[in-house]
């Protein structure tokens, strides 16, 4: 069933009812086992979306066009739970010596983000330390960080 939703939802394939329907019925006379039923898969996207919440939001701007947005907040707050998915996610912008491959390796975030979206702080060994707090370097001198970041 995950499989067949899977296919069936994928946002770059757009299946009406009639398709879906076509397509497990030729499913079932190519003769697979568990070939769900169309209800079954509405069924199952419905209760889904009563347990973990429906991420998509409908929005009517005031000239009448119609959008779907998602929260990418509640999404990232459902994966960091996620023992698979928690370890590859970064917390920090990264620093790598000037190339950039993914959002996190921004020179904006790294240098410009806003000030309520970086991490106010970050763990190194035992110890927590905390943006807009004054630290001492292992050289003595003092500073206030303004924000974390992984050097690589």
């Amino acid at each position: 069933l995950f499989l067949t939703d899977l296919l069936l939802t994928s946002p770059r394939l757009q299946f009406s009812d009639a398709q879906i329907s076509a397509m497990l019925r030729w499913a079932k006379a190519l003769h697979a086992r568990d070939v769900p039923t169309l209800y079954a898969i509405k069924k199952m996207r419905q209760d889904l979306c009563r347990l973990v919440g429906d991420p998509t939001k409908k929005v009517v701007i005031p000239s009448g066009n119609i959008f779907y947005i998602n929260d990418i907040g509640a999404a990232v707050a459902k994966n960091y739970p996620n023992p698979l998915t928690r370890f590859a996610m970064s917390d920090f912008p990264e620093d790598c010596g000037g190339y950039m491959s993914e959002a996190q390796h921004g020179f904006k975030m790294l240098r410009d983000g806003p000030e309520g979206i970086v991490t106010p702080a970050v763990r190194v060994e035992r110890k927590i330390f905390f943006t807009q707090e004054l630290l001492q370097r292992s050289d003595t001198f003092y500073f206030i960080p303004e924000r974390f970041f992984v050097d690589r």
